[in-house]
């Protein structure tokens, strides 16, 4: 599932980098530091010379519209008042994995699909990215770009419930209100495609998540929203390990003596060949290309 938040300002998201984003109070299931590190993601990113970890500095200048590394002033900012909105420094796409899977890499131990969940976001922000235009201003139409910079968060747990924190692998990325022309100038974001995207965007996160999950040995179930669930779950077992499970539950639920891949899980060397969802994945992709006729 791919959910966009609405537009955020600067302090919104410098205090969601401070509290939430990249919180070491954060409870975490397999995080061994009890640290998260955000990661970036995108063209523009890479032609900021932004690549791995996140630094707090870097990800609060791109917030307020600035240069990452020297603070030069990129986007002009627009104060809250009567007339106008404040500025708006990004938005937060959230991707989330379905509860049996989170379940089984998280409380099953099984952290290769923490990988595959990693490798079906990057699909699915591949798929945004190529959206992104550029805010010409004046009656001019927005420019398509295909480049953002975007700084992505991977947790583990959601957001405690009368003191239980359910086990939810989830990642936020973070796209800031900045993208560049091919003359190089920075302009805001045009992020109605973007928003166009994201249901497509979901289906090819699920798509490939489906794919890996299968390549690791894994019988699949139809969930909600086009999802694809691991079978051998009960429904009252992935409710008591929701955050949304009913009040007075405040411990959490028992652990499984068995888990779905100690079962499902084929001989090592034994994965099965490109699915349906890998080819899902791939048309999709392909068929927003030729629609919007971007030729990168």
């Amino acid at each position: 599932m791919v959910n966009i938040s609405k537009a955020l300002n600067a302090q919104k998201v410098q205090n969601y980098h401070t509290t939430d984003y990249a919180n070491p109070d954060q409870k975490s299931y397999y995080t061994q530091d009890d640290h998260v590190t955000g990661q970036w993601h995108g063209r523009l990113a890479e032609e900021m010379a932004l690549t791995g970890a996140v630094s707090a500095e870097h990800f609060q200048r791109l917030a307020e519209g600035q240069d990452p590394h020297t603070a030069d002033q990129l986007i002009r900012h627009r104060f809250a008042n009567e007339h106008s909105a404040a500025h708006r420094a990004g938005w937060d796409a959230t991707f989330s994995a379905p509860k049996s899977v989170s379940i089984t890499a998280l409380v099953g131990n099984d952290h290769r699909i923490i990988e595959a969940h990693r490798e079906a976001v990057k699909k699915g922000l591949d798929y945004l990215e190529r959206s992104v235009e550029a805010r010409i201003g004046g009656n001019n139409p927005s420019q398509p770009t295909g480049k953002w910079a975007a700084a992505t968060f991977e947790h583990d747990t959601s957001r405690p419930v009368e003191g239980y924190s359910a086990p939810q692998l989830h990642t936020h990325a973070v796209f800031f209100n900045l993208t560049k022309t091919e003359d190089g100038k920075a302009h805001a974001l045009q992020e109605r495609h973007i928003f166009d995207a994201q249901k497509t965007a979901t289906a090819i996160y699920q798509a490939e998540l489906g794919y890996r999950l299968s390549r690791l040995g894994y019988e699949l179930e139809d969930g909600k929203g086009g999802a694809r669930e691991i079978k051998g779950y009960s429904a009252d077992y992935l409710k008591a390990n929701s955050s949304t499970r009913s009040a007075g539950s405040a411990h959490a639920p028992n652990t499984p003596s068995k888990f779905p891949q100690q079962a499902n899980t084929p001989a090592h060397g034994q994965a099965p060949g490109p699915s349906q969802g890998q080819t899902q994945a791939n048309r999709l992709e392909e068929q927003f290309v030729e629609e919007q006729g971007f030729g990168f």
